[in-house]
């Protein structure tokens, strides 16, 4: 078929380079943030995109020899400048990355435990940072166990030591803590372990079902999120663009890449219903969402040939300047 303009940009090997030069440099451009933290922030991201570049290799999510899942990753998180600053979101959103390129390791795999047990720590790593990332388990282990096919007795004993393993570390350390102090202050006079003494752990094993005791809003307030509503929405046609060619062109891919990209793609709707069902966690879901989306959406890009499909490219490169532009003069 004839190469159009959107698989000569995919196929490229100047787009890679090309994408990480203007993320970059719209990272830092003035934004009144402390350098340190957009530092941070850019690390992070760069070390997120990484594995996005190793899982979409490891996997073979596409057919030909493209960068284009991690360069659409990178111009994503680019135009969003409300994560320049590292938080919680851009976090969380590297711990998933590192919890998918392991979860997709597991499928066909003669022993996958130790793979769901990585899989399931770094989901329990990024839920203490946000805690309502652990919620997100119970995907995994369906993906696990309908798409991957990889789930064993074995392998639900390892993800859940995996998901116990960081909170008894901090137990641990406050045990610790707690009694060091009883040889440092031999005159205490409050028992040595008490709920006080457990509080921080107790509020955020709180936290993780929080979501279930908020009311489900969808109320936005478009004039005072103007930068978040206008990434919202690129992303959004990237995710419905790259959704939709996906489910109708799945069968042109073998079995496990398929597996690999419903796996993807179960995540990508279970935190979109979330970000709309909850736009108050807007921050910490919109990092994770916008992840799941670049996989498809890359795909369509880099795999289609139609006239159509080229112009469509087109109107998706200039709403992406236009949302970059938007983020820029909201700073």
């Amino acid at each position: 078929m004839k190469r159009r303009l959107q698989n000569k940009i995919a196929e490229s090997s100047a787009t890679l380079p090309t994408a990480c030069v203007l993320t970059t440099l719209l990272w830092w451009m003035p934004q009144g943030t402390d350098p340190l933290m957009s530092l941070f922030g850019w690390l992070t991201c760069a070390l997120t995109a990484y594995i996005v570049l190793e899982t979409t290799a490891k996997q073979a999510l596409l057919r030909a020899r493209s960068r284009i899942i991690s360069s659409l990753f990178l111009l994503l998180m680019a135009v969003s400048s409300f994560l320049h600053p590292i938080n919680t979101g851009s976090l969380c959103q590297l711990c998933l990355a590192i919890s998918i390129y392991y979860v997709l390791q597991t499928y066909d795999h003669p022993h996958p435990e130790a793979h769901t047990f990585h899989t399931f720590l770094f989901l329990a790593i990024g839920s203490l940072f946000w805690a309502p990332l652990l919620l997100l388990s119970p995907v995994m282990l369906w993906n696990q166990g309908v798409y991957l096919r990889s789930l064993s007795w074995s392998g639900l004993s390892a993800s859940l030591i995996a998901l116990l393993a960081p909170y008894v570390l901090w137990t641990t350390t406050i045990v610790g803590g707690a009694t060091a102090s009883l040889f440092i202050d031999s005159e205490i006079g409050a028992p040595l372990f008490s709920v006080t003494t457990f509080a921080p752990l107790l509020h955020h094993a709180a936290a993780i079902i929080e979501p279930f005791r908020e009311p489900f809003t969808w109320q936005w307030e478009m004039e005072n999120h103007r930068a978040e509503t206008a990434t919202f929405g690129i992303t959004m046609l990237l995710s419905l663009t790259g959704f939709i060619h996906y489910l109708r062109k799945s069968y042109d891919d073998k079995i496990r890449v398929r597996m690999c990209h419903y796996t993807f793609l179960t995540l990508q709707v279970i935190l979109l219903a979330w970000l709309v069902a909850q736009p108050a966690h807007f921050p910490d879901l919109y990092p994770l969402w916008l992840l799941t989306v670049v996989p498809a959406a890359g795909h369509f890009i880099a795999l289609t040939h139609t006239w159509l499909s080229n112009i469509w490219f087109v109107i998706l490169t200039l709403l992406l300047i236009a949302v970059g532009a938007i983020t820029l003069m909201v700073l």
